[in-house]
């Protein structure tokens, strides 16, 4: 909207995919992301954000679910660091609920998005959020610390110092990763036909 510059355009998210009626305890060593393996997702800037983390803590893993183009690229930049026990791909994964369930942390490493539905499908799910602050979506759905935290684009070592804070102290994974999952039920399929239903009724009135 802010990039159109039109004053006559109503701005109405996508609902919530699903709201889970399970919650992730956030006791496991695992981090995850979900999205295609092409550039647009940053990965590439993901792998150098782990190779920080994966030192100081060897027992926690990234598990990335998706394909794409980028696969080769990717693991072969994995191998170089010595990473391929702790930064996983892991192809595509029918049941991705049960995934996020399995994970303490959702990381989004994007370099631009539209409105990330995997962000609202995480944090249904319990799951803290860290993001890079790209344009657009992420703002729109994060409060930062609050629920998540929103990382300066690019910004490797920020992104890693982030991610470091939820691992060490898990009473902050699970206030962050509660609030989430309270602050998300504004994406619900209910709220979100309610804003269409004001934008047809006003338009009639028109």
């Amino acid at each position: 909207k802010e990039q159109w510059n039109n004053n006559k355009i109503k701005v109405i998210p996508n609902p919530l995919p699903f709201y889970s009626t399970e919650v992730s305890s956030l006791k496991n060593k695992k981090i995850i992301s979900i999205g295609r393996l092409e550039k647009q997702k940053g990965y590439d800037i993901l792998i150098d954000a782990w190779n920080i983390i994966s030192k100081k803590y060897p027992n926690w893993i990234l598990e990335i679910y998706g394909e794409g183009s980028e696969r080769e690229n990717l693991q072969n930049k994995i191998n170089k660091l010595g990473l391929e026990k702790s930064f996983l791909l892991k192809g595509i994964e029918k049941n991705i609920q049960n995934k996020y369930l399995e994970s303490s942390i959702y990381v989004m490493s994007s370099r631009y998005e539209g409105m990330p539905m995997v962000l609202l499908e995480a944090m249904s799910c319990g799951l803290p959020v860290v993001s890079f602050d790209c344009p657009c979506g992420p703002k729109d759905i994060i409060k930062d610390n609050e629920d998540g935290f929103l990382v300066k684009f690019g910004n490797i070592e920020q992104m890693a110092e982030k991610i470091e804070e939820l691992i060490l102290d898990e009473e902050k994974r699970k206030l962050l990763g509660k609030n989430a999952r309270k602050s998300v039920q504004r994406f619900s399929k209910d709220k979100i036909m309610k804003k269409w239903i004001e934008l047809f009724e006003n338009m009639v009135r028109r």
